[in-house]
């Protein structure tokens, strides 16, 4: 019953999607895949119990079905929706990310037809594609502007320009962090695997081995976990960098469209330099705080699944290396410091000898 209700419910979400979008959905793409890998799983399990010699037509259906399954998930990925006359008009510099599917955006293959053309080519700015239509300027300072004009017309005295900024940029700064946080548990689930994989070899020297199908899937989980933390890794870093550059070209159009306002009195207090420099250091600092500001909170997390780690591997013996890990901070420090103070009294004393 529960399968014939979500075959309904995805058969709702193509044929909608059929209509109103170019891509593929990607809830839609993950259950024909994730009901493939089951499918071939039971089928694996069918053929191993001889299930044909007993039930051939149950086997019979039950293969068609898998074959089912496999055309509709091909249908659905490879073959793209045909577009009309009228929107295919303006398409040609389109952003291949704006009609990429799913797995396209997660290993990055959308990127790949103009890599493979700038291998053989040199590439100058006629090759590059248009920038996406949420990236662009005028959608980003829409986007800052109407959350601005929200903290101006909330009646504070002093607006907040940070809650502006969530409220304009937040969805995929947030969605960042989710991939951030599955990239910092995948990365402490492989030792546990590869603990798993050691007990599993050593167990054939003694009476009673492990089956095989254990190593198998252990083998396969370590695959499994080292793909899914590379793709959640590079999702980050991808959503994180987006999120600065909107950041960044949202607050100098700001500066700038304020700039064209100003009174005499405020151009007599503010200088062009000034401006400037708004314009180009200070945006470019906040966008450095997107790219690396979730260290905040992930730096800490790592250290917490770090030090659970070791105490399932050595017990209370880890507090003494997180003793020598906090002495040697400060010391760090210092010598850090005295590196420095070096480095520039040798560039005063190269001064003096020019």
């Amino acid at each position: 019953m529960v399968s014939l209700i979500s075959l309904a419910v995805v058969f709702a979400i193509q044929y909608f999607e059929h209509w109103r979008s170019r891509t593929p959905n990607g809830v839609v793409l993950f259950y024909w895949l994730f009901l493939l890998i089951a499918y071939a799983v039971k089928l694996r399990s069918l053929v191993a119990q001889e299930i044909h010699r007993s039930h051939l037509a149950y086997f019979v259906a039950f293969t068609f079905g898998v074959a089912l399954a496999a055309l509709e998930f091909i249908l659905e990925w490879l073959v793209q929706k045909k577009l009309n006359a009228y929107e295919a008009l303006g398409s040609q510099d389109e952003c291949p990310y704006e009609y990429a599917t799913v797995f396209s955006i997660l290993a990055f293959s959308w990127m790949t037809p103009t890599m493979r053309y700038g291998y053989k080519h040199f590439l100058t700015q006629d090759d590059l594609w248009n920038l996406r239509k949420r990236d662009a300027t005028v959608s980003t300072y829409g986007a800052f502007d109407k959350a601005w004009q929200s903290q101006l017309d909330s009646g504070k005295k002093r607006p907040n320009m940070w809650i502006a900024l969530f409220r304009g940029f937040g969805g995929p700064y947030f969605r960042a962090a989710c991939f951030k946080t599955g990239s910092d548990c995948l990365a402490f689930v492989q030792p546990q695997l590869l603990r798993l994989l050691i007990s599993f070899v050593a167990s054939y020297r003694t009476p009673h081995p492990q089956p095989l199908v254990r190593g198998a899937a252990i083998a396969l989980s370590m695959f499994a976990v080292s793909i899914s933390q590379t793709v959640c890794l590079h999702q980050y870093f991808q959503r994180a960098f987006e999120t600065g550059m909107r950041v960044k070209s949202a607050l100098t159009a700001a500066i700038y469209t304020k700039s064209m306002k100003l009174s005499n009195e405020g151009r007599a207090s503010k200088s062009t330099g000034d401006i400037v420099n708004l314009m180009a250091v200070d945006t470019m600092r906040l966008q450095d705080l997107t790219q690396y500001g979730q260290q905040l909170w992930s730096a800490p997390l790592q250290i917490c699944l770090c030090m659970v780690s070791l105490y399932q591997l050595v017990g209370l013996s880890m507090l003494a290396g997180i003793g020598m890990m906090i002495i040697m901070v400060p010391i760090n420090g210092l010598i850090a410091k005295g590196e420095s103070t070096g480095i520039r009294r040798g560039c005063e004393y190269a001064n003096m000898m020019i």
